[in-house]
């Protein structure tokens, strides 16, 4: 039987609630939560290491003085407008790489398990080069080693690879299932962030295109799954509020039969909603708190 929790990314702070003391108290008193992914939109990686030291402290005491737990840091949108590990030129590569490297660093002095999202794109020339295409995934795979190493050495548990929504990225189930990793005694193990709302890729098909599929043969691989209200076209990170619901295509109940048919033993289930920027911000919060409590009710029952 799979051992459910429910939490929250708090990507819908950003540009409104970045200060971590505000995001923290409404992650609890509003949606009523105690689980946190932390969005790396709302940290400068960019920056000195005791910098990113101090932002870890801010967040950690926030989140402490709240009774807030961190499942994880992930990348954002910010992090998502990059090619990061798949970058076209070695030197953009390793830049990415150290970006990574301080997530890392930023992660452990949360307190955070593990981090990561969104690895890598290639660019359309790369992709359609065959060759090109496969020496630049050997990279790949060779930089998410490098950082499984230095996870460990930090004390973190886990890296994550997240399902992305473009043919270009990690986006099908033999694709991801390439990039898993058990981890050994000097690399943490790479493990999937599953999206529900992802299986909308151009040019797939079959059980690469239903997200139930994807639960229940990918959740034992999966620590974290991240929910979001979206239909078969596009990735829109809706809420899950009547309207939404009523045009989407996951539903609660069928989430957690899936996942639990697929015998995973532990997952936390993430809110991941992305309001727009030009939202109402007391819409904003008024959908995040029908969300948590759609996901409340459905555990519950």
């Amino acid at each position: 039987m799979t051992n459910f929790s429910l939490g929250v990314n708090n990507c819908f702070a950003v540009k409104r609630w970045p200060e971590p003391d505000i995001w923290a108290a409404l992650v609890k008193d509003e949606l009523g939560l105690d689980l946190v992914q932390h969005s790396l939109d709302l940290v400068d990686l960019d920056t000195s290491h005791d910098e990113i030291l101090a932002q870890a402290g801010a967040i950690r005491t926030a989140c402490d003085s709240n009774g807030l737990r961190i499942d994880s840091t992930f990348t954002g949108l910010a992090a998502y407008s990059s090619n990061l590990l798949l970058a076209p030129t070695a030197p953009s590569r390793q830049r990415a790489i150290e970006w990574y490297r301080r997530a890392i660093e930023l992660s452990a002095a949360m307190g955070a398990p593990g981090t990561g999202g969104h690895v890598g794109a290639f660019t359309v020339s790369d992709y359609r080069d065959p060759k090109r295409r496969s020496e630049l995934a050997v990279l790949l795979e060779e930089s998410l080693a490098q950082l499984a190493r230095y996870a460990r050495e930090l004390g973190l548990e886990y890296l994550l690879v997240e399902n992305l929504a473009v043919a270009r990225e990690p986006s099908t189930m033999d694709g991801i299932g390439r990039l898993m990793s058990g981890g050994d005694a000097d690399h943490v193990p790479i493990r999937l962030c599953l999206d529900v709302g992802h299986q909308c890729v151009q040019g797939t098909s079959g059980g690469d295109r239903d997200p139930y599929a994807w639960l229940e043969k990918m959740s034992p691989l999966a620590p974290v799954v991240q929910l979001q209200q979206s239909d078969a076209e596009a990735d829109h990170h809706w809420p899950f509020t009547q309207w939404a619901n009523a045009r989407g295509r996951i539903d609660a109940d069928r989430v957690l039969d899936a996942i639990s048919r697929s015998g995973a033993d532990e997952v936390a289930l993430i809110l991941e909603i992305i309001p727009s920027n030009e939202a109402d911000d007391d819409q904003v919060l008024a959908d995040m708190v029908t969300s948590a409590q759609y996901w409340r009710r459905a555990l519950s029952g």
